[in-house]
């Protein structure tokens, strides 16, 4: 147990969780101000969603390479850059007129949302309190739905007023001081380690992640065009859906940090929780996606509860990352590892969900959406549970305690 004596992580914890908010805010601050894009630089739809995605681009490619590179450099160092970066771009973007200076500013942003996302998680684990290590991850697991709820809502109120050189500017000051905010806040030492790969059941488990974010990217992505197509929903209407679908996540992920209560998530727990939350959304998605004729809000209702019911599972992935690791202590670098392996899966997920989803979809129709989605919550399931037998048998022999 943690000594009274020693000062609450929690402040640096959530500190280091807004900067991810930050990070994932901008996602969305591309997407609401897509249409005047458009609009001012004659771009094409497919223009545009490439400029959008472009952000996942360096997770997907760099991800591993860069959990492998943070164990030499240190957490500190990777945040500093990966804001520097991120306000660099951000500025270039709200002063540059040439399209193509624009998206190779998107990509580069990319970078340094990469090397946020990977040091900012490593960070909490080293330190964050043995009690408080579980709920402290399974909370950084909410920064993306909570950073593009957050982008999307501060881009659409200001970009009246500001306009789109504006916002661009505005995001630009925040990232600024969120790098000030960090600069002399004490997040631990930083020895430079050998390099370590984390244990197979981390790979299992991120691989997993991955297959997650296949499903839900696909999900929430192309929702607004199913239900206008099969329910005849208007476009505000659909949005409005897909937007209450995406934050569905959110009261999962409290239920699941509310199960750590305790401060402990054994694999067998993290196992049985995988076990029934995902078994139960199989047949919310295939309702959802099955024929015509069903009510609108019946649809809405399938996928928001659809996504609120899987939410459960990846911040308990993300609490069970270290041991799955299996990491001696709370700078072991395996964990960077490991969050490198999560970043690079999860892009690669993001990237991958909507266009198969698409192809699916010309193929075969909608029901065969809803089909293969199940299907990936299957493989989901399966790969968290050898990830969980595979690090169940170390910790019964006592070997992953970080202390």
């Amino acid at each position: 147990m943690t000594s009274p004596s020693i000062a609450s992580p929690w402040p640096r914890i959530i500190t280091l969780w807004l900067l991810g908010v930050l990070a994932a805010a901008q996602f969305a601050k591309m997407s609401v101000i897509a249409p005047l894009m458009q609009e001012q630089g004659h771009l094409t739809l497919s223009q545009l969603g490439w400029l959008i995605s472009l952000l996942e681009v360096g997770g997907g490619l760099f991800g591993f390479v860069a959990g492998l590179a943070l164990a030499r450099s240190g957490v500190r160092r990777f945040l500093l850059a990966g804001l520097a970066i991120l306000a660099a771009t951000s500025l270039m973007e709200t002063l540059t007129t040439d399209i193509t200076l624009l998206f190779a500013a998107r990509a580069v942003e990319g970078l340094g949302y990469l090397l946020v996302v990977i040091a900012a998680p490593t960070a909490i684990s080293a330190i964050a309190h043995d009690d408080t290590r579980p709920r402290a991850l399974a909370l950084w697991s909410t920064f993306v739905p909570v950073g593009i709820a957050l982008g999307a809502a501060v881009t659409g109120a200001v970009l009246p007023s500001f306009g789109v050189r504006g916002i661009m500017g505005l995001w630009t000051v925040l990232i600024v001081l969120g790098g000030l905010g960090i600069a002399r806040m004490p997040i631990g030492a930083a020895p430079r380690h050998r390099l370590k790969l984390p244990k197979v059941s981390a790979w299992c488990s991120t691989f997993g992640f991955g297959l997650y974010t296949v499903f839900i990217s696909a999900l929430t992505m192309l929702l607004p065009s199913f239900l206008i197509e099969r329910s005849g929903a208007s476009l505000s209407t659909a949005a409005l859906i897909a937007a209450l679908a995406s934050l569905a996540s959110l009261p999962g992920a409290g239920a699941a940090i509310w199960s750590m209560r305790e401060g402990v998530m054994p694999a067998r727990r993290s196992a049985i929780l995988a076990v029934v939350a995902l078994l139960a959304t199989v047949p919310l998605i295939l309702a959802l996606y099955h024929g015509a004729g069903m009510a609108l809000a019946l649809r809405g209702a399938l996928a928001v509860v659809a996504v609120m019911v899987s939410g459960l599972v990846p911040p308990v992935m993300f609490a069970r990352l270290p041991q799955q690791a299996g990491a001696a202590s709370p700078d072991d670098p395996r964990i960077a590892t490991a969050n490198g392996l999560v970043t690079q899966f999860g892009a690669g997920g993001a990237l991958v969900g909507p266009p198969l989803g698409g192809w699916i979809v010309a193929r075969w129709g909608w029901e065969a959406v809803g089909i293969g989605a199940s299907g990936t919550l299957l493989a989901m399931l399966a790969m968290i549970l050898l990830a969980e037998s595979l690090a169940g048998r170390r910790e019964k022999a006592g070997s992953v305690a970080l202390r």
